[in-house]
């Protein structure tokens, strides 16, 4: 790989990650970006006394790759910092997926070098204890497997995904195309009209008629009941499926 790309963890649901791959089955037809706001905290709560006298930001400009001015309608004030750096890198750079997981141990309660993925798995999994029955917890509950993608390691993960262009938006500024693009869930498709039904990720209905109100419901599960209206400044995050389980594609 060229020393200059570089390689950082992202972490996706479960959700994301079974649209990631059907993605690199079918490419621009699943999930190819993201959007999110690391990074971006003090451009979307920025001081009081600043929006006091107006101050706002109209736009972002990229000076450099990866590096980013924010362009404002006033001068803010000097401890105020206007420049603001990718944390997911830039276009060329690579994002290892982060999921729930949890490695296989063999019989003999030695590590096999392999691992089990939730979102893919099929079934019921048991913790053994070094007699053979199913481990208990101290406060008698069954012990789980799983690890949170937070604590997996760059050797476990599977999908692997190339940047293809960073950019800084309002979530509002969001198209259909771009929702369906973010890795919506269809529930009902009509092959001769084309017409679809979006998941509901708050659970309220059977499903939405519009792929930007299923996206908003799943950016509210995600960050909190009414978060979307807030209208956040996001990263645009956009990519392609580079590999899975190393497979080049």
């Amino acid at each position: 790989m060229n020393n200059n790309v570089k390689e950082r963890p992202i972490l996706f649901s479960a959700d994301m990650i079974r649209a990631l791959l059907q993605e690199y089955s079918m490419p621009g037809q699943y999930k190819n970006q993201t959007r999110r706001t690391r990074g971006l905290n003090r451009f979307n709560d920025f001081p009081e006394h600043l929006k006091e006298r107006g101050w706002e930001i109209p736009e972002f400009v990229e000076v450099k790759p990866g590096l980013w001015l924010a362009v404002c309608n006033d001068e803010p004030d000097d401890d105020f910092n206007p420049w603001v750096r990718c944390p997911y890198g830039k276009a060329g750079d690579r994002l290892w997926v982060r999921e729930t997981f949890f490695e296989v141990y063999d019989d003999q309660f030695r590590p096999t070098g392999k691992y089990c993925y939730a979102a893919t798995h099929q079934g019921y999994v048991h913790v053994l204890d070094e007699d053979g029955g199913i481990k208990i917890n101290k406060d008698g509950t069954e012990a789980s497997p799983w690890k949170s993608g937070i604590h997996m390691p760059r050797k476990a993960a599977r999908i692997l995904l190339e940047i293809t262009e960073v950019r800084i938006e309002r979530l509002l500024d969001i198209t259909p195309q771009d929702a369906r693009m973010e890795g919506i869930e269809s529930v009902w498709h009509d092959e001769e009209t084309d017409v679809c039904l979006w998941k509901d990720y708050s659970g309220r209905s059977n499903g939405l008629a519009f792929a930007l109100m299923s996206y908003f419901s799943l950016w509210d599960k995600l960050k909190g009941a009414g978060s979307s209206k807030m209208n956040p400044w996001v990263w645009v995050i956009k990519f392609k499926v580079l590999t899975i389980n190393g497979e080049l594609k």
